[in-house]
């Protein structure tokens, strides 16, 4: 039987979403950005983790400064929930804006890093963008860090001032490497999307986000 999404190669995986057999590839390169995936599909779920031990591999592999991949691996390893909530925060308020690129996701982020920075020189600066689709996803991503920070949780570590830069600095990251690696064919928002499916069906966030449980 052949895969009913590329119609050329043989269908060896059951999706739930077409309710028929798609073969590998497909799988990989199509969940959640083109294929409505439930959230508990076990490929989805065995994808997710695949991606990111792949994509860890890849940045250390190419990484120019040891030391700094290091420091970036130590953080997304403590502050991992943290970083996915922010992920799924970007996901959220991409989800009806095709026109969102890894660029202006990119440029929230810096400027985000660079206002927390600011303020543990003691500053109160906020560095902004007249990009009318960056300022606001920079406004979400901020609101949900200082939800984050007010709310003392078991399964989240405590987020001092210094770990925000941190915690932005790995997203940073991830964005210019898939930027910077032409042979990749994800670009980071169709990346992020498949670790996050339950985020893509909805609409764009306004801020008022819901704390993780």
């Amino acid at each position: 039987m052949k895969c009913v999404v590329c119609e050329k190669r043989k269908g060896k995986r059951f999706c739930p979403a077409k309710n028929s057999q798609i073969c590998a590839q497909c799988c990989g390169e199509k969940r959640v950005v083109e294929i409505h995936c439930p959230a508990d599909c076990v490929y989805l779920k065995s994808g997710q983790s695949y991606q990111w031990v792949k994509q860890m591999i890849a940045q250390s592999q190419h990484s120019q400064d040891p030391l700094l991949q290091k420091k970036l691996n130590a953080t997304r390893q403590k502050f991992i929930r943290v970083i996915l909530d922010l992920e799924a925060t970007i996901v959220k308020y991409a989800a009806s804006l095709r026109s969102l690129t890894d660029e202006q996701v990119l440029e929230a982020i810096t400027l985000l890093k660079a206002t927390y920075q600011t303020e543990e020189r003691g500053l109160i600066y906020e560095h902004t963008s007249t990009d009318p689709l960056v300022q606001p996803l920079f406004r979400d991503l901020r609101v949900r860090l200082e939800e984050i920070r007010k709310v003392q949780n078991q399964d989240l570590p405590p987020l001092q001032g210094s770990d925000l830069p941190d915690c932005l600095e790995v997203l940073e990251n991830d964005i210019r490497h898939h930027l910077d690696s032409p042979n990749d064919s994800d670009d980071y928002l169709k990346f992020i999307k498949r670790n996050h499916p339950e985020k893509v069906a909805g609409g764009p966030s306004q801020g008022g986000l819901i704390l993780p449980g």
